[in-house]
């Protein structure tokens, strides 16, 4: 009897892990997922943005803790631009579909500069953290630009 049980239950486990790689497979939730990553980056970049323009007092140990999560989540947004999420929904324009050797690179390049941010972060130079901080955004905001439909 307890291996009947044991196998309906690897059995059941193995419908259960099933449903949910198909699910996973869905553009729909690919968008969702990458919305999900930006939501996130845009709730770190925030409160780094107000330390830069002097809206709240800066904080370099926060800054830092903020800065190490972007170098973090910013790798993890070219995982939900799939190809076939391109007829969903979504703020983004045709043209990254269009342009997806030239997306990458912005990503990789936006990689390079949230590692670069993490790093000086840790310095404690304010000045500097001010700096790359400003740099990083200035990607970010070439690639919505380029790709991102305003809303």
């Amino acid at each position: 009897m307890k291996q009947h049980q044991i196998h309906l239950f690897v059995a059941g486990l193995c419908l259960l892990v099933s449903a949910w790689a198909t699910a996973a497979d869905k553009p729909q939730y690919a968008v969702e997922y990458r919305q999900g990553v930006m939501n996130a980056l845009a709730w770190n970049v925030g409160p780094m943005g107000k330390m830069v323009k002097g809206e709240v007092d800066f904080d370099s140990t926060r800054f830092a803790f903020l800065a190490d999560r972007l170098a973090v989540l910013v790798p993890m947004a070219l995982e939900g631009f799939t190809p076939d999420t391109a007829a969903v929904k979504s703020h983004a324009k045709a043209e990254l579909w269009q342009h997806q050797d030239d997306f990458k690179k912005r990503i990789e390049q936006l990689q390079g500069a949230s590692a670069e941010l993490a790093r000086v972060a840790k310095t404690g130079d304010e000045a500097k953290m001010r700096v790359t901080f400003g740099d990083a955004v200035k990607m970010c905001k070439g690639c919505h630009d380029e790709y991102q439909k305003k809303h």
